[in-house]
């Protein structure tokens, strides 16, 4: 198969013709120089008594006077210069010449070759820095300039077998695929194909991917742009480039616009009453009247990705523009293993090495989390000279992404040690109390990240509806480090605050959101519709008696597990991190703990 020739864009080339242009016109002037130099008879330098002696004997035949410097020109043609700074002896060298008959030429003092090639450049360069400007801005307002487009002529390099976890939305993708690759099926009972395709889902499930593998397997050219490039600094630019990148789709039909991100395009109209937001209206106006223009025999199919489509205009998403909505969501434990076998191609895994464990470890993850997660696994193993990514490995890497990576150069004195590893023993001990909590897996007194310890849990499956029970046990795990602070210390610490933090906002949701509480099924809304004062406080009431009364449970139960708290201390002094068996080890005698 012959290598295909690499293309030139137009940018490049121009700046090459102009820079051969610029390197050819410098060429001509030095060679111009130099001829006019080597045509000048050659210039003998003498001093002011050689100078008086030629005047004396008369053997010059003409005489130049510019500024401080004489030159004279002999019979034989040959020329000698002299300096001579004195006005009267200048004026007594002149009067000697005239005495002699020789012709005396007074000439304006002349700038040099280097000050009269500058006085002639700087004129000719300042006419081309303005050229050049113009050409700029012209080139932008053509609506081009630096908005790049990407043809890849259907040579995507990633197909749908790259795409794991996302079964549904590579479904909902292969009438669109099948239309482009025999347009005739469909048409022959009047169907059309889709206009525009929306892709809507979390950050890192696989929009941008699924959009590329799909203009691989539909063979046909892939146009990618980002919903920001249409903004510019010059109104009315967003619109053109829209034209202009349609224009281009048309030509190269059947073909796949690709708009990443086209929240920052399609926002809802009327925002305000700036030029700023009048111009971005003009933009998504063109878009509309674009996508809503197409011939109904045009094969071509625009597919825009976004994390909020909420804030999208609602004529920019009925039908007829984009009639399809596809979530793209987080994918459940046999998703994340597909993923995760795609990530582990080009990785050398131990024998042992279960991919489904990994897949049951990592609830909540994204596709591009998964993908980071193994390559800090296979970092780390590097980094260990191993031969293979095993469990050891894959264990660092989650730690690092969940907890954040450890604080070698972060000193802490022993009783900070100790109070960290009670506050962390509280959480440790409520979470194995609690029924609806997830298991603890690993417990940590050494700082990472902004932390000075981690107590992580990891859920046995995918929890998609939270009940009342797992909400109230969440709150008491995060109060559960406060709770071992006021009973075995006897005191508080400022540690606290992010589990105080996190805690206040679960409860603050389960009165104001999901209706759990004594008020009763009420909900606040975005913060558009009015709101009482009063039904504030005793939302803010119902709050605090929430979490008033899970700490108090947090208390009983840390009160219950003194010495089994006491001896899971002791052991993180001296361990610093311990994981399920070794916490499970100190709670054994425990009749309040739950088996993880």
């Amino acid at each position: 198969m012959p290598t295909p020739t690499p293309r030139v864009s137009v940018r490049t080339r121009r700046v090459a013709l102009i820079m051969l242009a610029v390197v050819t016109f410098s060429l001509v002037i030095a060679a111009t120089v130099v001829t006019y130099q080597r045509r000048q008879p050659p210039l003998q330098t003498i001093n002011y008594s050689q100078l008086y002696s030629l005047a004396e004997t008369s053997g010059a035949v003409a005489l130049q006077v510019e500024g401080e410097t004489l030159t004279v020109t002999r019979s034989d043609g040959s020329r000698q210069e002299a300096t001579v700074t004195g006005e009267a002896a200048q004026h007594e060298i002149v009067q000697l010449f005239r005495k002699q008959n020789v012709p005396v030429e007074f000439r304006p003092l002349q700038p040099g070759f280097l000050v009269s090639s500058l006085n002639w450049l700087l004129p000719v360069l300042t006419l081309a820095i303005i050229g050049f400007a113009g050409w700029r801005i012209y080139a932008s307002m053509s609506g081009k300039g630096s908005f790049e487009l990407t043809d890849h002529n259907g040579q995507q390099n990633v197909g749908f077998d790259d795409v794991a976890g996302v079964d549904e939305a590579r479904a909902e993708l292969s009438e669109t695929i099948e239309f482009l690759r025999n347009p005739e099926r469909f048409s022959r009972l009047g169907g059309r194909v889709p206009r525009g395709i929306l892709l809507y889902g979390p950050p890192g499930t696989g929009k941008t991917l699924l959009a590329r593998a799909a203009a691989k397997e539909a063979g046909v050219a892939f146009l990618a742009a980002s919903g920001s490039s249409f903004q510019e600094k010059f109104a009315g630019l967003g619109a053109a480039r829209v034209r202009h990148l349609f224009a281009k789709g048309r030509k190269l039909s059947p073909c796949i616009i690709f708009i990443d991100e086209i929240d920052a395009l399609g926002r809802q109209r009327g925002r305000g009453g700036d030029s700023a937001s009048a111009d971005q209206d003009q933009t998504l106006n063109q878009l509309l009247v674009e996508m809503d223009g197409f011939d109904q025999s045009s094969a071509v199919v625009v597919i825009a990705s976004t994390n909020r489509p909420d804030i999208l205009d609602r004529a920019l998403t009925r039908p007829g523009r984009f009639d399809r909505e596809i979530a793209v969501d987080l994918a459940d434990v046999g998703g994340r293993e597909a993923i995760l076998k795609v990530h582990a191609r080009n990785l050398k895994l131990e024998d042992g090495l279960d991919l489904q464990w990994i897949a049951r470890g990592t609830p909540g993850f994204s596709g591009a989390e998964l993908a980071n997660l193994m390559n800090e696994a296979a970092i780390a193993a590097t980094r260990d000279d191993a031969e293979a990514v095993g469990r050891k490995h894959v264990e660092i890497a989650r730690d690092r992404i969940l907890m954040g990576a450890e604080r070698q150069g972060f000193m802490m004195d022993d009783d900070e040690r100790y109070a960290t590893a009670v506050h962390e023993a509280g959480h440790v001990a409520v979470g194995l109390a609690v029924e609806n909590g997830d298991p603890i897996h690993k417990v940590s007194i050494l700082p990472r990240g902004r932390a000075l310890g981690v107590t992580q849990s990891l859920p046995e499956r995918d929890r998609f509806m939270k009940k009342r029970e797992y909400l109230e046990d969440q709150i008491a795990l995060l109060l559960g480090g406060r709770a071992a602070e006021q009973i075995l210390l006897a005191t508080m610490t400022a540690g606290a605050s992010n589990d105080i933090e996190r805690a206040v906002e679960i409860a603050r949701k389960m009165v104001s959101e999901f209706g759990m509480s004594r008020l009763g099924p009420i909900h606040l809304g975005n913060g558009d519709q009015p709101t009482s004062q009063s039904l504030l406080d005793r939302i803010e009431e119902a709050t605090n008696e929430l979490i008033n009364e899970q700490l108090e449970r947090a208390r009983d139960i840390v009160s219950a597990e003194r010495e089994s708290i006491g001896r899971l201390v002791e052991l993180l002094m001296e361990r610093d991190t311990l994981d399920a068996d070794e916490i499970l080890s100190c709670f054994n005698n425990s009749k309040n703990v739950r088996a993880a």
